[in-house]
């Protein structure tokens, strides 16, 4: 029985925002042209190869940008009837979108929630913070939030961490309660200007690591055991023996592969660059893209850094994520950028972590907690 994890961008780095601090726009360097859309022939294949490749076991389907909903409501039916088209008696598929929600409409959500489609919204905190960079698109996402929840749809929120809401931990956190936001993913921004120095919407590791102590006290005091924070929960689950979801926190990279518009594999949705290119879906099996995958860019988290292996705290953080490392020291075994706010944030939490697993005995309902 084999798994598949893929991270699928179908309209690459197109968008209906132009935040700032989108990782994602230096893919342009790559597909320089406008307006992509994966072709429905490139999906069929896709789907084909990914379900016969899994088998009896698990396929998951992250669906990404950009703006995904970009590539239209007809491609999203396409794909799920090409999932049922190939999928296999046994087989468990899943779906994931992450979008900025600007449109979702009843139509979207109604096909989501009939194939248990789980949503991601990016919303970067209370009015203030999120349109800080993401334009003035609060009221607009709010109103697709609303529309999810009346539908019961399941969500979670995905929120860049950057240099103007990093300071206000009490404001977001108090934000989200007051809006029955319980499921919270936090994403640290860091990136390089066209210089090649730390960019000036980047969040500063020192302001990072102070950040997460107040967000988890906020957290850990309150006692809802409906709010998950996927970044506690990742932690949660080294200390209880388990695999962690969050990729950076693994012994090794290379679980899951990018597709792009035009079929195109990499590593990494953070290394979307020719030298790390694995091959096309129309020319390469699975297996040939999984195992060069393993061999080469998959093979760069052993190196760790000589600090790290004298570092109390590598057992959770294995040294942490190539992006962050490149951003650091331009190296793979470099430090990441940002060691000291983690070093800070375990010093402060671990203990209570540690006591709240016990309590719980390591189950994991709405959280690991």
């Amino acid at each position: 029985m084999r798994n598949i994890e893929l991270l699928i961008k179908p309209v690459s780095y197109d968008c209906n925002l132009n935040c700032n601090y989108c990782f994602y726009k230096s893919t342009k360097n790559i597909y320089e042209k406008n307006h992509h859309l994966m072709d429905i022939n490139i999906l069929e294949t896709l789907i084909q190869k990914s379900l016969s490749y899994s088998d009896a076991g698990t396929a998951i389907f992250s669906w990404q940008g950009g703006e995904p909903l970009l590539a239209g409501i007809d491609f999203f039916k396409n794909l799920i009837n090409f999932q049922k088209k190939y999928g296999k008696s046994g087989q468990i598929i899943g779906n994931s979108i992450q979008t900025n929600g600007i449109l979702l409409n009843e139509e979207y959500i109604k096909l989501f929630k009939e194939y248990n489609t789980f949503i991601g919204i990016s919303l970067d905190g209370n009015e203030e913070m999120h349109n800080y960079y993401r334009g003035k698109s609060f009221s607009k996402i709010m109103q697709s939030i609303s529309l999810l929840k009346k539908e019961n749809l399941e969500f979670n929120i995905l929120t860049v961490i950057n240099n103007f809401n990093v300071n206000k931990p009490k404001e977001m956190y108090d934000f989200f309660i007051q809006n029955n936001l319980f499921y919270i993913q936090l994403i640290p921004c860091a990136e390089k200007d066209e210089k090649g120095n730390i960019a000036s919407f980047s969040v500063e590791p020192k302001f990072y690591g102070k950040f997460l102590c107040e967000f988890f006290d906020l957290w850990y005091n309150n006692g809802n055991p409906k709010i998950s924070v996927r970044f506690f929960d990742n932690i949660a689950e080294v200390l209880a023996g388990l695999n962690p979801s969050y990729c950076g926190f693994k012994d090794k990279c290379g679980d899951y592969l990018v597709v792009e518009f035009n079929g195109d594999i990499y590593s990494c949705d953070f290394f979307v660059k020719k030298e790390w290119k694995l091959g096309n879906i129309l020319i390469d099996s699975f297996e040939k893209l999984f195992n060069k995958n393993k061999t080469t860019f998959g093979s760069l988290k052993s190196k760790i850094n000589e600090k790290c292996q004298k570092c109390k705290w590598l057992y959770i953080c294995k040294g942490g994520c190539l992006k962050y490392r490149m951003i650091n020291e331009n190296k793979y075994d470099g430090l990441d950028y940002f060691c000291d706010s983690y070093i800070e944030f375990f010093n402060h939490s671990i203990d209570r972590l540690k006591k709240l697993i016990k309590i719980k005995g390591g189950k994991n309902e709405n959280s690991v907690f």
